[in-house]
């Protein structure tokens, strides 16, 4: 049943839609018994068919619902309605912090807020809780000015339970807003939820956040690793106090922030001295290696398989270190000689949507019996299924890499109907299995695939919803890689981690496209070197 206005789940009657979210669809519902309006938040219900996650949803949501503190949303119930689980909670009148904000707030009204959101955050890591998405459109603001934080631990909830949590963490966040720590995939702490709290005091502070970007990986790798900009470069106003107190909130390493969020927000408000932090390391500078000159002619296509050479110069400065220039040859493997390869966090390799960038020359082969077609319109590389079952296999000539994070941008054509098969870590020759994730277009979902050299092949993820892929809408998949842990992104959402030793080898980058009918369109794909 489709939910909406008159619809009763449970013992609430929804009212309206009030928001809708990568986590939940929220209602606001009316509760006859207690003459009550409340907020009804249904997820998704592909969620509810994993019975170790029902169970970690039922206990997050008891966990939650003991968390009394007036500045945190209050949990009343949750459920299960025609297979779709909810949570009911508080209704807030009013709206969100992330309203508010767009210029520099004033450091009262700033203060004001975060000291209630502090308070929440600190009392609830007393209780082993952690909220692990704030962010300001989760600080709810309600008629008298309040503020109150909301979608506490339904993060957590998003991470599957029983055997399979070794191998899984499932949790989400907002790049922008997310710790070092847990953009790099390693544990968060209540020292996480204080970084991201000093992000939203700095935005509060400054009219934006400290970190902005292209693309969700290339904003992760600035959270890893480049210095925080000078908070009174943007808004002169602030003392150096403030100034030091967000420095050190935002500090990279946990050990470095204050004991607690309340801590950091009585420095913010001039109560403490907070005295000017160690400056950040600085990461060696690379060594920029002369780049050798690329034979003629690219590779054709050959039984549906082709090697794309990808003939990419690319220079990138992040965080004030020097980058190689690097130029990859068609047909071979990096023209990388220094001896120290790529700077940390570089761009090192990016697929050109231009056809001097793919072997095949201006266009495709004429080839009667080929089945999937290159064209290059602007801004793309396009590849076109041109006879049921067809396959083309895209090896790029990138270097081989095993810590990384890559960032691909794509979309299909509407009704496609493919599978893609986007290789994370190849094993090699010592190794005996492969990872790749497997993005299906028809069914609008992906899953990471662990594929052993003998044997059948295995999910490492639980299948992930990719909404609107059928629609034709841009996708963005960023994936991380740490040796052989990866840990995805989706359109900014951290959706997805795994961890397999059985292949573990440095990746290049490679796809492989096989199908009835449609055209993907490879809008962007880049690597960025990782220590």
């Amino acid at each position: 049943m489709k939910l909406g206005p008159g619809v009763q789940v449970g013992p609430y009657q929804i009212v309206e839609q009030v928001g809708r979210g990568g986590m939940a669809t929220v209602f606001k519902a009316y509760q006859p018994a207690l003459e009550r309006m409340v907020a009804l938040k249904v997820l998704p219900e592909v969620l509810a068919e994993d019975p170790q996650f029902r169970e970690r949803f039922r206990r997050e949501a008891v966990a939650i619902a003991k968390l009394r503190h007036h500045s945190i949303l209050t949990v009343y119930d949750h459920g299960e309605f025609e297979d779709q689980l909810y949570i009911v909670t508080e209704f807030v009148e009013g709206g969100t912090f992330a309203t508010e904000l767009g210029k520099p707030l004033g450091v009262q009204r700033s203060t004001a807020v975060l000291t209630s959101i502090a308070s929440a955050l600190d009392y609830a890591h007393k209780q082993g809780v952690l909220h692990r998405d704030v962010k300001p459109s989760n600080i709810l603001i309600n008629k008298e000015g309040a503020a109150v934080l909301g979608d506490f631990g339904l993060a957590r909830m998003m991470a599957p339970t029983g055997e399979r949590l070794t191998r899984i963490d499932m949790v989400v966040g907002t790049p922008e807003y997310m710790s070092p720590e847990q953009c790099a995939g390693r544990d968060a702490g209540p020292a996480s939820d204080q970084y991201s709290l000093g992000v939203v005091a700095f935005e509060a502070l400054t009219g934006h956040v400290p970190y902005e970007a292209e693309t969700p990986a290339a904003v992760m790798l600035e959270q890893i690793q480049s210095p925080l900009p000078d908070p009174r470069t943007v808004n002169p106003d602030l003392s150096e106090n403030i100034e030091h107190s967000l420095m050190r909130a935002l500090a990279k390493d946990p050990a470095d922030r204050f004991a607690s969020c309340g801590e950091f927000i009585e420095a913010i408000a001039g109560k403490t001295t907070v005295p000017l932090p160690a400056p950040m390391k600085e990461k060696p500078t690379a060594v920029a290696a002369p780049a050798p000159k690329a034979p003629g002619a690219g590779r054709g296509l050959q039984r549906s398989r082709i090697l794309i050479a990808a003939g990419v110069i690319a220079l990138l400065l992040v965080a004030s270190v020097a980058v190689a220039v690097v130029a990859l040859r068609p047909g071979g493997t990096s023209g990388v000689q220094s001896t120290n390869g790529p700077a940390h966090g570089s761009l090192i390799f990016a697929v050109k949507p231009a056809p001097s960038a793919w072997s095949g020359g201006a266009e495709p082969s004429p080839d009667p019996d080929k089945s999937v077609g290159i064209s290059y319109p602007s801004g793309s590389v396009d590849l076109k299924i041109l006879k049921t079952g067809a396959n083309l296999y895209g090896e790029f000539d990138g270097p081989r890499l095993k810590n990384y994070v890559a960032d691909f941008v794509f979309k299909g054509d509407t009704g496609s109907d493919f599978g893609l098969n986007w290789e994370m870590i190849p094993g090699t020759d010592t190794e005996s299995a492969d990872v790749y994730l497997h993005i299906d277009f028809a069914q609008e979902n992906m899953t990471l695939v662990l594929a052993p050299h003998d044997g059948d092949n295995q999910a490492l993820t639980a299948t992930i919803p990719v909404p609107r892929l059928q629609q034709g809408t841009t996708t963005d998949i960023a994936a991380a890689v740490d040796g052989g842990t990866i840990t995805l992104y989706l359109n900014g959402t951290k959706v997805g981690q795994a961890s397999e030793t059985k292949a573990s080898g440095a990746a290049s980058p490679a796809i492989d496209l096989s199908g009835d009918h449609g055209t993907l369109h490879i809008l962007s794909l880049r690597y960025y070197a990782l220590p």
